[in-house]
């Protein structure tokens, strides 16, 4: 008998396949085949029933609090309970079902890889000598292990995008709603992880974006939405498990709809470190990151940050996201340049009605001060920042003809909000209603339509965007 911790050996082979076969990139709850079932899942509560309940075999001990498993592992748990379902209640095997539906195309992955995993050397040698006559040289041995063991240790995934954004704006002179492209571009990501050892890791992320607005061929090592480049970015991630302590230093693209408040889209470069052994996490984030000041009026292209921001989920349909930082204060943003440092609080809820129905909610707020050397920044909303949001479905990148549909409301007045988040323009408020959907497997469609207006001038500022996605 084997408990939930012994997930038995996977070798190299396996190993080699599951790194083709997974991917990084997510759309709602798709995920890689080696990605890890977040804290809170419904998986988590499903499989510790059928495991209390005694009708998993070869598990015994059920999953502890806190205790985040893989997609594998929850996989191999899900594949073993169904060659007992004879011995299920029917409400047992509803959840079965339900389970073997999540991990369908993993359970598929890992019934591929145990086949693989079962060709010792010997079979090895044998399906050689079937196929071409002899067996394998000991050179070609050794090669074939030294293949496998960069296999183990070597991942690679990515994305290839294609985005169409348009403006609908009020022209500055009062000539009417002018059109303007905002970005037209393809981008492609190929990101790699080398295994250290089993608590560390290297990464390298390399990005190419090529505008098709621009036909001057302009080349940049950090282009923006319409111009042609070349992204490289380096970081190492470890763990200390005594400690339950996470780390990741270097430099890499921040995109977390939990960040500083309500999301956040930006290069940065310096030091996070994550502590938490249970539910309750607390992240620390000390750097730099381009917030896109200097394009924006301000002058400065990198700004410091420094922010402390705590998250717990209380079950799998209700999480709190809550923190403060301290970020450089940006002209752009109507802030005195000045002061230095501007401090910013917030607090962000999510709530899960069914496995349909979903509420995001947030508020931030900050202590800037307007410039006063800026005669329009005494003019500008000084109030609380706000967001909500309502999801109805997801799109699943490895369920087809899955669908997502989003309505969002922003506020985000410039001298209370500390980015340009989720392509909302400077000092702006909007209704976003966005829709996503997967016709095939690792391939995503999404398309919104923004209704913005300055907060207080009430400018139109509209967007569209038409985008695919291509995961691997």
């Amino acid at each position: 008998m084997r408990s939930w911790m012994n997930v038995g050996k996977i070798g190299a082979a396996a190993v080699m396949t599951a790194a083709v076969m997974s991917y990084g990139q997510s759309a709602e709850a798709g995920s890689g085949f080696l990605a890890e079932v977040p804290v809170g899942d419904w998986s988590y509560s499903a499989v510790n029933e059928l495991i209390t309940a005694k009708v998993v075999p070869d598990y015994a001990v059920a999953i502890p609090e806190g205790r985040v498993l893989s997609r594998l592992e929850m996989a191999m748990i899900v594949d073993s309970a169904m060659k007992n379902q004879a011995n299920m209640t029917d409400v047992q095997q509803a959840a079965l079902n339900k389970l073997n539906n999540e991990y369908y195309y993993d359970i598929k992955k890992l019934t591929l890889l145990n086949r693989l995993d079962n060709l010792d050397n010997n079979q090895m040698d044998k399906l050689n000598n079937q196929q071409a006559g002899e067996t394998l040289t000991k050179e070609e041995k050794a090669g074939l292990k030294k293949a496998a063991a960069l296999a183990d240790k070597l991942s690679i995934n990515g994305y290839a995008r294609i985005r169409n954004d348009h403006y609908l704006k009020d022209a500055k002179d009062g000539t009417g709603t002018k059109r303007s492209t905002r970005a037209n571009m393809i981008h492609i990501a190929v990101n790699s992880t080398y295994k250290i050892n089993d608590n560390w890791a290297a990464h390298t992320d390399v990005g190419y974006r090529s505008s098709f607005s621009n036909f001057d061929d302009t080349k940049s090592l950090s282009p923006n939405e319409n111009q042609t480049g070349l992204t490289v970015d380096g970081y190492v991630t470890g763990k200390f498990p005594k400690l339950g302590l996470d780390a990741k230093v270097g430099k890499w693209n921040e995109w977390n709809i939990y960040g500083w408040g309500m999301d956040i889209d930006c290069d940065f470069s310096g030091i996070q470190l994550t502590q938490g052994k249970k539910k309750f996490k607390t992240y620390f984030t000390a750097g730099q990151m381009d917030l896109w000041d200097d394009a924006m009026g301000g002058d400065r292209t990198k700004e410091k940050v420094t922010s402390l921001r705590f998250f717990y989920p209380f079950d799998s349909k209700n999480d709190i996201n809550f923190g403060t930082s301290w970020s450089s204060a940006m002209a752009s943003r109507y802030q005195d340049p000045d002061q230095g440092r501007v401090f910013y609080y917030y607090a962000h809820a999510h709530h899960k009605f069914d496995n349909n129905w979903g509420v995001r909610a947030g508020i931030i707020n900050s202590n800037a001060k307007r410039d006063p050397n800026n005669a329009v920044a005494s003019t500008k909303t000084k109030h609380p920042g706000r967001w909500l949001q309502i999801d109805y479905k997801g799109a699943k990148l490895d369920k087809p003809n899955t669908y997502g549909v989003t309505l969002t409301y922003r506020y985000e007045p410039a001298l209370s909000w500390p980015t340009v988040t989720d392509w909302c323009g400077l000092n702006e408020k909007f209704l976003r209603l966005g829709v996503s959907y997967v016709p095939y497997k690792n391939i995503l469609l999404d398309t919104f339509y923004t209704w913005g207006r300055e907060i207080d001038t009430g400018a139109r500022s509209d967007l569209y965007r038409f985008q695919a996605q291509f995961f691997f």
